[in-house]
């Protein structure tokens, strides 16, 4: 059944210069009539011409469903990279203030042990948590090359997703424009 472009445009949710668009000069060769009525003409395009056109909007809906599905993996990574580059700043803080406060503690321990006459014990005791910050500055530096090592690593596998979603993309491009090509010598074998 032959339709015009505003019926075609309606049933597929598009506007008719999109559908316009569409239709080649070879298109419309093939499958577009021009009535006359009342002094108005009108482009009517035949029934083959109209599933022409459904299938090639077909194949676009799915093309940007494809792609819209795809996005979601990166930004799902790209959230969770953003979380863990907040968590390497928190530790590089806490880091820096260990490392401050264990520079307080030891201009302390000098100032006490120069003051004091039992110096040994007070040597002793400012070892001890000298040593005692030291382990905790070790604690925090390591949990941020471990945090760092991470992130890299996420990095890593987002890049790698990226390529293979462009390679997914591209491909299926191609296998679109071959059943474009495809359905074109079909029509054209029909005639």
């Amino acid at each position: 059944m032959s339709k015009t472009i505003k019926e075609i445009a309606d049933e597929l949710g598009v506007s008719k210069t999109t559908i316009r668009n569409k239709m080649t000069a070879d298109f419309r060769k093939k499958w577009v009539q021009t009535l006359t009525a009342n002094g108005v003409q009108t482009l009517v395009i035949t029934e083959e011409g109209v599933n022409a056109l459904k299938s090639i909007f077909r194949g676009e809906n799915y093309t940007a469903n494809f792609t819209e599905n795809q996005f979601a993996p990166n930004e799902d990574l790209k959230a969770e990279l953003k979380a863990k580059n907040e968590q390497i700043e928190s530790l590089q803080k806490l880091l820096d203030q260990s490392q401050q406060l264990l520079l307080s503690e030891q201009k302390k321990s000098q100032l006490l042990i120069e003051n004091q006459t039992p110096k040994t014990e007070v040597a002793r005791e400012w070892q001890e948590k000298q040593e005692v910050l030291e382990n905790q500055i070790s604690h925090y530096r390591n949990s941020a090359n471990n945090a760092n090592q991470r992130v890299r690593e996420y990095q890593d596998w987002a890049e790698r997703a990226e390529k293979a979603f462009w390679f997914a993309a591209i491909l299926a491009g191609v296998f679109f424009v071959l059943l474009l090509v495809l359905g074109g010598v079909y029509f054209l074998g029909r005639n």
